[in-house]
C-alpha cells in the first residue's frame, strides 16, 4: 500500500474534486438547455472520469480504512449528495453514480 501521506493527499484530492463538483451540480442542471453538445459532453466525460476514478479509489481507501476520521466524515458526506443528486444525473443524462453505502 502507499505510504499515508500519498494516501492521505490522493483522499484529499479526490474528495474536494467530488465534492465541488457534485455541489455545482444543481447550476449546470439550471443551464444545461443553453450548453452546446460539446460542452455536455465534456461534463458527461468528466464524470464519468471522476466516478471511475476518484470514487473508486476512495471506496477502496474507505474499506481498507485508509481514510482519516475527518476524511471519512467529508466522504459520508460526499455519497449524501450522491445519493440526493441521482434524479439530476438521470436528468441530465449522465452515467448513474453506483449507490454507496454511507456506513
Amino acid at each position: 500500500m502507499a505510504a499515508p501521506t500519498i494516501v492521505t493527499s490522493r483522499v484529499e484530492r479526490s474528495l474536494n474534486a467530488l465534492l465541488a463538483e457534485v455541489r455545482e451540480l444543481p447550476g449546470v442542471a439550471a443551464d444545461w438547455d443553453n450548453l452546446s453538445d460539446g460542452e455536455r459532453a465534456a461534463i458527461a466525460l468528466d464524470w464519468d472520469h471522476l466516478i471511475a476514478d476518484y470514487l473508486t479509489e476512495l471506496e477502496g481507501f474507505r474499506r481498507s480504512a485508509a481514510m482519516t476520521a475527518e476524511q471519512e466524515t467529508r466522504y459520508h458526506e460526499l455519497v449524501r449528495h450522491l445519493h440526493e443528486a441521482q434524479p439530476l444525473f438521470r436528468r441530465l443524462g449522465l452515467q448513474p453514480i453506483p449507490l454507496l453505502s454511507d456506513k
